[in-house]
């Protein structure tokens, strides 16, 4: 598929710069085939960055490795970029005031870092691609040959090289600039980010190189059991395949693998819609390095739950921000701190992860684990258990518009019970903790029976006033309240009639955002609703950007190509086909 937008189509979208990379690497081309330093859409200007490398401070945030741009004046009077999604080329091609033209070809390999940049000119001669780095605590320095060398002042001190690998002439002209030249009107470049890479560049060529990861493009286009009719639909499907895949990182999933997007962190809590959106649609590969990357921090997660002079318990508190190092806290302080429903996401996604593959292997090493130590951490540290024989879960952060310090929060208490219910169901497939099963459904059943509620309906914490997408959670994403429940539907149709007033994440704007409206979508599917949940999932397709990708909320320019939107778009489609065959 083409993904396809021009300078008039972009005056009735968001234009934000297109985004490639394989996991380790990330970056954005705009429309000239540069990474310009202009503030796009989300206040997201183009750099390079490579997943784990961040700085050791409160910031956390990634290390630039830099960008590229030509040495070609001049305003641009027409343009059209594109995406080829089954070779991983981005082309642009710009008429230039003065009748020169400047096409482009830029592609990132998908299993290698190395990104390779192709410009053809006619109407001037010679061009140059020009690629400038240097970060705080950053040393850059020139290689013998043309390329530089780099050491990173922070934890682990990343060091190595990055070696442009050129047709035409190259230099490094000052520390932190590798300058490739063309007198002609073709000029052909590969910034390698290792000497092995390079090697490699030199010896294939551009496109050899090229060819070599469309191969890699195919094996995952290959997984994928999309196939729909509506255009619009599909369109947005692939932009969210490729974006996920790009953003599956050796260890998980942020929300973006920018800087822009909370320095490429991990959120337990939206890892579940990125893994379940991959998993619903083929890509169980992808979306098991999620439940893979919690099983190794599993230990971690225990001794920071409680270790006490040899003593260890049976539950694990992960962060609610997680880094590639385990068990630090990359949140900054605030009341989102006192989350605990990522550790229902958490456990949900590895059993979704398992009713995918049914890997037996998989639920007894990797999953299981995970989903048991939730459960318990559920059981010991966040419910408590009244005198008149109920259950409730104590004060907590519920969804950040709801407030801090909720106690038997709706959307937190039907994730609890559906950890329970999950890890007393991974338990029978195994058939081992028996005793410990029985007492988790005993407690989602408790759980379940003390639900905040008005009179007709259930509602987010007791005495709360508000609607929020939350009221949708008994039915999605934890399917703990049948389809016919009295006060579950009430509570339902209460948010649809306040939707634009509580639809977005924060608290702005007048409409209802793409990740709320698709969990609108999930929930309606489960009570029978499909052609609304088709009608709405339409609608989404249509609020996108200029390459269909995703915002977190569109209206307010928020966090373009976010992933969480993303998955849980692609779970939606995914279950909606699925209820049509």
């Amino acid at each position: 598929m083409i993904l396809k937008c021009n300078n008039e189509t972009a005056r009735h979208r968001k234009y934000v710069p297109f985004p490639l990379g394989n996991g380790d690497l990330s970056f954005q081309i705009d429309f000239t085939g540069c990474m310009r330093q202009t503030a796009w859409p989300g206040n997201m200007v183009p750099q390079i960055y490579r997943a784990g490398i961040r700085y050791d401070d409160y910031t956390h945030r990634l290390v630039p490795f830099g960008w590229f741009d030509q040495d070609f004046d001049g305003e641009v009077r027409e343009w059209t970029q594109a995406f080829d999604t089954s070779t991983g080329l981005c082309t642009t091609h710009c008429l230039y005031e003065d009748g020169a033209v400047v096409d482009t070809e830029v592609f990132c390999h998908a299993e290698m870092n190395i990104v390779g940049i192709r410009k053809r000119i006619s109407g001037r001669d010679g061009i140059a691609i020009r690629y400038h780095v240097g970060a705080p605590r950053m040393t850059v320095a020139p290689l013998p040959e043309i390329g530089l060398s780099f050491e990173i002042d922070t934890a682990g001190n990343p060091k190595g090289a990055i070696i442009p690998v050129t047709d035409g002439s190259g230099a490094v002209e000052s520390d932190g600039l590798c300058v490739c030249r063309s007198a002609g009107s073709e000029l052909a470049c590969m910034l390698c980010f290792s000497a092995q890479d390079a090697v490699f560049a030199r010896k294939s060529g551009f496109d050899a190189i090229l060819e070599s990861s469309g191969r890699a493009w195919s094996v995952f286009w290959g997984a994928s059991n999309l196939h729909l009719q509506d255009e619009a639909v599909l369109q947005a499907c692939r932009t969210a395949e490729y974006h996920l895949k790009i953003s599956t990182t050796k260890w998980s999933i942020p929300v973006g693998l920018f800087q822009t997007h909370w320095k490429g962190l991990y959120f337990g809590f939206d890892e579940y819609f990125a893994c379940c959106g991959l998993a619903a649609t083929g890509h169980i590969k992808e979306a098991m390095h999620v439940p893979v990357f919690r099983r190794n921090t599993l230990e971690p997660s225990m001794k920071r739950a409680y270790s006490y002079f040899g003593k260890a318990g049976t539950f694990a508190k992960y962060p609610w921000v997680s880094m590639e190092t385990p068990c630090v806290e990359g949140a900054s302080p605030g009341f989102w701190l006192e989350h605990i429903f990522h550790m229902a996401h958490i456990a949900l996604d590895a059993k979704f992860c398992f009713d995918i593959s049914r890997d037996i292997v998989f639920l007894r090493d990797t999953a299981y684990p995970v989903i048991r130590a939730c459960a318990e951490f559920f059981r010991i540290q966040a419910v408590s258990l009244r005198p008149d024989g109920t259950a409730i879960i104590s004060k907590c952060t519920d969804l950040e518009r709801l407030g801090p310090a909720r106690e038997n929060p709706f959307m937190t208490t039907c994730g609890a019970a559906a950890t329970l219910r999950a890890a007393a169901d991974s338990a029978k497939i195994i058939g081992i903790d028996t005793e410990m099963a029985n007492q988790w459904r005993a407690l989602a059943s408790k759980l379940l029976e003390s639900l905040p509620a008005d009179k007709d309906k259930y509602i987010p914490y007791p005495g709360c006033c508000e609607s929020s997408v939350a009221m949708l959670s008994g039915l999605y994403p934890y399917a703990v309240l049948p389809a016919d429940d009295k006060r579950q539907l009430a509570a339902v149709h209460d948010f649809l009639a306040r939707e634009n007033e509580f639809g977005n994440m924060y608290p702005v704007g007048k409409g209802i955002c793409i990740w709320y409206a698709c969990w609108k979508a999930l929930a309606l599917m489960r009570l029978g609703c499909r052609d609304e949940a088709w009608s709405i999932i339409r609608d989404c397709a249509a609020e996108t950007g200029c390459f269909h990708e995703i915002f977190e909320i569109y209206e307010t320019s928020s966090h373009p190509w976010f992933t969480t939107a993303e998955g849980i778009f692609l779970q939606a489609v995914a279950e909606c086909s699925a209820l049509a065959e």
